[in-house]
């Protein structure tokens, strides 16, 4: 527990960095908008492990990119503690962990942060700015985030039973075989 919550916050870190690099911004500068990597680790992480993760990490990584924006404090926080929860009981419906799906929960998710960031630049915004948020987040950074979750839904799959899982016990088609053979026997 205490080891996936070290490589959780140090991944989140990472992705942070990356996202808030001058680099990263030039994406922001040709394109408009940018694509929301901690947005993708927040819905892995909700998807993966469930509605309690998600809501707990995503409040932490919310709270992460709370301290390096200009927005509302408090309001990425609350944004991605909703994403990690909503996209935690996906968890429970969706069987399937294909890439598929992840960009389906990418979808579901980022929708849930656009619809919060009109909510809250609502209250605090003139509606010309609203206006331009919203475009910008759902017709630029919208389609980016999803097309780049696929390939990063694989990276975090591959590295989630190294660094997030606390047991690493693997499991190989005979032992699967032989605990389905009990599961139906009884």
């Amino acid at each position: 527990m205490i080891k996936r919550f070290i490589t959780i916050i140090i991944t989140s870190l990472l992705l942070l960095l990356i996202q808030s690099s001058p680099a990263y911004d030039l994406i922001r500068i040709s394109l408009g908008a940018k694509p929301d990597l901690l947005l993708i680790f927040t819905v892995f992480i909700g998807f993966r492990y469930g509605s309690a993760n998600g809501v707990v990490y995503g409040f932490i990584i919310g709270l992460m990119q709370d301290l390096i924006s200009s927005a509302t404090f408090g309001a990425y926080a609350l944004i991605f503690l909703n994403i990690g929860f909503f996209v935690g009981f996906l968890n429970a419906s969706i069987f399937v962990r294909q890439v598929t799906a992840g960009i389906f929960v990418t979808l579901v998710g980022y929708l849930i942060k656009v619809i919060a960031l009109f909510l809250v630049s609502a209250i605090y915004s003139e509606l010309s700015n609203v206006a331009v948020l919203i475009r910008s987040e759902l017709f630029v950074a919208l389609p980016l985030t999803v097309i780049i979750s696929s390939p990063l839904f694989l990276i975090f799959e591959k590295v989630a039973p190294i660094l997030y899982d606390k047991d690493k016990i693997m499991v190989g088609d005979n032992t699967q075989s032989y605990i389905e053979k009990q599961i139906y026997k009884e």
